[in-house]
């Protein structure tokens, strides 16, 4: 999983739901043009950077921001964009439709981990 707005601010989203990712057990990539490492994790400059495949986005950046994300996730052939509420805008949920990526949206990741037992 790619994490577009990753941040090794302790505070913000960004952080949280990577660091959550993580204990979960997922093979997490933080993205992040602004940071070059997370607590000992390389934070790659674009999800084109990162040297894996990636099946899901988790956004976690405002919508003016996100259309840049979908197009990069498209050209990667990224799956799935998971929308941190916020994140997501109507404009946004149809770019990705129409790119073939499925959206996520009205849900948030830390939400779903807390109910998971993996």
């Amino acid at each position: 999983m790619g994490g577009g707005g990753a941040t090794p601010n302790k505070e913000k989203y960004g952080y949280l739901v990577f660091k959550r990712l993580l204990e979960k057990g997922y093979n997490v990539f933080a993205v992040n043009p602004f940071y070059s490492d997370i607590e000992g994790n390389k934070v790659y400059k674009s999800l084109e950077e990162v040297p894996h495949k990636i099946e899901c986005v988790s956004m976690i950046v405002s919508p003016k921001k996100g259309e840049k994300y979908i197009k990069e996730a498209a050209s990667i052939g990224v799956e799935y964009i998971w929308f941190q509420p916020g994140a997501d805008d109507v404009r946004l949920i149809n770019m990705c439709k129409e790119l073939g990526i499925v959206p996520i949206n009205d849900a948030c990741v830390l939400v779903a981990l807390n109910s998971l037992k993996r």
